[in-house]
């Protein structure tokens, strides 16, 4: 059977540790069941596939109805660039962004790419924290008025500590789940990220974690497991590249998510 994704789609089969393994893509189409407002973790060192995962995903959940808004914080970003353009997500440099006139009638996209313009490094992470931080503070209102969404907070250590929007994320986490608007956060070390890590991990629904890193860091993804911590601490260092052990934390399941190439 071949997949959405070009290649030949294999079965899901048992880990070592009785874990099941899981086809990327019927991961994502049938056993990933995201709820509005829920917020995910993607932990794990840098080119590690944590974006390529979180697009994988988003191709089953972005709609009209609950459009995803991808906040771009660095200036080339190829996978970004790439599956932004397949998922028909409207590229913008600020926000709001006004509405087009074919918006009329083929209505709004399902995502937005919010990439602001850079090429001074004296202003580039300036003007990005702006637009950045009107885009969450936009969505905050948004959703106390009803309205949900996924904000993709890739580099969410370069939002945190360089761009100063540590406690924009924090908010968004700590008060927009019940209002319908999900954060998804992407974590280098579990320890070194501002207080975003922290409360992303303990208010997250879904978490990823891929090999790499540390002791410490695996002993932190063992803490934000819980009851599956041994597991956990077991699993994490055998996985493959690519590979990301998933974690349900209000249902206490796991899986691994396999390499979308398999």
């Amino acid at each position: 059977m071949t997949s959405t994704f070009g290649y030949q789609m294999p079965q899901a089969y048992a880990h070592p540790s009785g874990v099941l393994v899981v086809p990327r893509k019927e991961f994502a189409s049938e056993r990933f069941h995201y709820k509005r407002g829920q917020h995910a973790v993607f932990g794990g060192p840098s080119t590690k596939g944590k974006t390529q995962l979180a697009f994988d995903l988003l191709t089953y959940i972005a709609t009209v109805d609950c459009p995803v808004y991808v906040a771009q914080s660095k200036p080339r970003d190829k996978v970004t660039a790439t599956e932004s353009k397949r998922l028909g997500f409207r590229e913008v440099q600020d926000w709001p962004a006004p509405r087009q006139v074919k918006e009329l009638w083929d209505g709004r996209p399902r995502g937005y790419l919010i990439k602001p313009r850079f090429g001074d490094i004296n202003e580039d992470m300036t003007r990005c924290a702006k637009v950045t931080a009107r885009l969450l503070e936009d969505r905050y209102t948004a959703g106390v008025r009803g309205e949900c969404g996924v904000l993709v907070m890739d580099d969410t250590m370069v939002k945190a500590k360089i761009m100063g929007l540590d406690n924009h994320m924090v908010t968004i986490i700590a008060m927009a789940g019940a209002m319908g608007i999900g954060e998804w956060v992407f974590v280098q070390k579990p320890t070194d990220s501002g207080r975003i890590t922290l409360w992303a991990y303990e208010n997250a629904t879904h978490c990823f974690f891929t090999k790499g890193g540390d002791a410490r860091m695996l002993k932190r993804y063992s803490e934000i497991a819980g009851e599956n911590g041994p597991a956990v601490m077991e699993i994490v260092p055998t996985l493959d590249m690519y590979q990301f052990l998933y974690l349900h934390k209000d249902e206490g399941w796991l899986c691994i998510v396999d390499d979308r190439e398999k």
